[in-house]
């Protein structure tokens, strides 16, 4: 008797409503479900720090005449010392918010995530970095992971630094508007936005303080060198972001603030651009105005007062 009531309170178990919980729910039903539609993630972060990033490619630099080995462009602090992204003014409360979400978009579905900044960030800080270029030994693999450092935190002889950052008395750093906070939409799949990537909101100035941030190319011991600066011409508005996207097309990466139609006309908001105390010269030479035995030194300041750009289309291929 025990055995056959047992096995009738499975049986209503097994026919009952509550079995629906174990059933998949596409995204039309959840929408029409009391709660929340998607998935929404605070991050209360307020730096983030890294030792080295890289883009590996597998067929670069090599010894031989066919520039076919393995070699990478790594991100990394301009000594042996870790590079840190400090969010401005971030405090207790999420610094980050992050809406994911899918939709089955009438039969095209997609992805949505969508990122933004809190109120109370004013900016993005970065410590010195530098670009390097490094071959096979200094390039990770599936198996090993490798540092373009020497244990005595030298640079190994196969590496290579071609861009300086910033200096030790002057961090890279973007200022953002102050209540239009850039952010930025990804849609992955479908996109109805057209684009993979979407920015918004608005930034005020890179580099805006003082004379600019420094930045310097170099080869060896010769180098080019300027304080580069960028400001909003509209204090008001700012250099808004609506219009810039950025995707995959089958040539490669692209960016911009082209239109999708040849007809389109998409011009950005104004810029002050500086280029200050730009010099040519050799590095570590106590004479400036010799380089590579031609007389050069200072060049000056370069800019532009209120510059725009229109249907701006960068294309980055060969990965």
């Amino acid at each position: 008797m025990r055995k056959n009531i047992m096995l009738g309170c499975i049986s209503i178990l097994l026919y009952s409503p509550l079995t629906m919980a174990m059933q998949p729910l596409d995204d039309e039903i959840l929408s029409n479900t009391t709660g929340q539609d998607g998935i929404n993630i605070g991050l209360g972060v307020s730096k983030i720090e890294l030792k080295q990033a890289s883009i590996i490619d597998n067929d670069g630099i090599s010894t031989g005449s066919d520039y076919k080995g393995r070699a990478s462009l790594v991100l990394a602090g301009q000594t042996n010392t870790p590079v840190s992204i400090n969010l401005v003014g971030a405090n207790a409360n999420p610094s980050i918010s992050t809406i994911i979400d899918t939709d089955g978009g009438g039969g095209k579905p997609f992805a949505n995530i969508g990122i933004s900044i809190a109120q109370n960030i004013t900016g993005i800080k970065i410590s010195p970095f530098s670009i390097y270029v490094a071959s096979a030994t200094s390039t990770s693999d599936a198996v090993n992971n490798k540092s373009i450092y020497a244990t005595t935190g030298t640079l190994n002889a196969d590496v290579k630094k071609i861009l300086n950052i910033g200096s030790a008395s002057n961090n890279f750093e973007i200022a953002f508007h102050n209540t239009n906070k850039p952010g930025l939409n990804v849609q992955l799949g479908n996109v109805p936005q057209s684009h993979m990537l979407a920015f918004s909101g608005a930034i005020q100035s890179i580099c805006g303080t003082g004379s600019g941030c420094p930045i310097s190319i170099v080869s060896d011991t010769t180098s080019a060198s300027f304080n580069f600066q960028l400001q909003a011409n509209n204090a008001t508005t700012g250099f808004r972001l609506d219009q810039f996207h950025a995707g995959i097309e089958k040539g490669g990466v692209v960016f911009g603030n082209y239109g999708l139609n040849a007809t389109d006309k998409i011009t950005s908001d104004k810029v002050d651009v500086a280029l200050n105390n730009v010099m040519l010269g050799d590095t570590g030479v106590s004479d400036p105005n010799i380089f590579n035995g031609i007389k050069n030194g200072s060049m000056g300041n370069i800019g532009a007062v209120g510059a725009s750009i229109t249907n701006l289309k960068v294309r980055i291929s060969g990965l």
